[in-house]
């Protein structure tokens, strides 16, 4: 079974349970490390088990070459805090909030202890906005499209909207947002998505994830004002898939969580979990802290990070 869920991503299907098989690397990794091992003590002919070893560690280079940079040990992508440089800081919060989830007082504390300049909400539908309106006193800057199908989404800002609208790049039962702020003097443009999963009862192909990925990816690329670009949201992907490496080539983007670990975001209730929910950022942010918050009630944890924006 490793060595199947290892290699099944290699190949072009878009059907859904060949391309999720790689949200699993690193489990894979381990899988197929405790399978290489467990041969060497398996009284079966020896050229069998050195068949079966060869494929394990060639699983094993596969695995690692995905998940390497998000191992502590490499070297991250996006900078620190740098010491006597003035920035300007700017937290952000992320939280698909479970179209089902009633416990609208854990996120206002959240909130409220938190502190964020900004805060994208993914799947909220009528009950949220209305169990969280307080908010909107403090966060007197939205752009919203209130949807009881679980794609519905909010974002709300402390500073002030440059321009604001919802997207429907893929179709308008999927909206995304883009805002555009000016902090410090610079450009900054924030996307917000959440494209329909490739699992049964949502898409059987990951044909309209990857697609919605591209689409913004193109719009962000062809920005003829570009300065600074934020993409955050529940993309229903990993950081190292083929479509999410391609996503940062053609856009530039990057990874903060490189060289910092993985943060794995959902699902809540299962102890193997996986990074679904980003921030990527463009290359002339710095990155003061990125953390992944307790479980408040969702089946995905909220996700916050500070980015330093450095003075011109």
């Amino acid at each position: 079974m490793a060595i199947i869920g290892t290699l099944l991503p290699l190949n072009r299907s878009k059907y859904w349970f060949v391309r999720d098989q790689v949200y699993f690397r690193a489990y894979y990794l381990i899988a197929n490390c405790l399978m290489a091992c467990a041969y060497l003590f398996l009284d079966i002919p020896l050229i069998l088990a050195a068949l079966a070893i060869t494929l394990h560690l060639a699983c094993i280079f596969i695995c690692l070459r995905s998940i390497w940079p998000y191992f502590y040990i490499h070297k991250v992508s996006v900078p620190g805090d740098s010491k006597g440089q003035q920035s300007v800081p700017l937290k952000l919060l992320v939280f698909n909030v479970l179209h089902t989830n009633e416990d609208y007082q854990a996120f206002l504390d959240l909130v409220q202890r938190d502190s964020p300049d900004a805060i994208l909400l993914l799947e909220p539908g009528q009950a949220w906005d209305t169990g969280i309106a307080d908010l909107y006193h403090d966060y007197v800057h939205s752009v919203k499209d209130i949807k009881e199908n679980t794609y519905g989404i909010i974002f709300m800002s402390r500073i002030p909207f440059i321009e604001s609208k919802v997207n429907y790049l893929v179709s308008e039962s999927t909206p995304s947002i883009e805002v555009l702020m000016s902090i410090a003097g610079r450009q900054i443009r924030v996307y917000g998505l959440h494209p329909e999963p490739p699992i049964p009862g949502e898409q059987s192909t990951s044909k309209p994830k990857d697609l919605e990925i591209m689409l913004t990816a193109k719009k962000i690329k062809s920005q003829p004002d570009r300065e600074l670009d934020i993409l955050i949201g529940d993309l229903n992907d990993v950081g190292w898939s083929k479509v999410s490496n391609k996503f940062k080539k053609i856009t530039g983007l990057k990874d903060p969580r490189v060289g910092r670990g993985f943060y794995a975001t959902f699902p809540t209730y299962f102890p193997l979990r996986i990074p679904i929910d980003h921030i990527f950022c463009s290359s002339g942010f710095l990155l003061k802290d990125i953390t992944r918050h307790a479980n408040i009630g969702s089946d995905h944890f909220p996700v916050s990070a500070t980015f330093l924006i450095p003075q011109e």
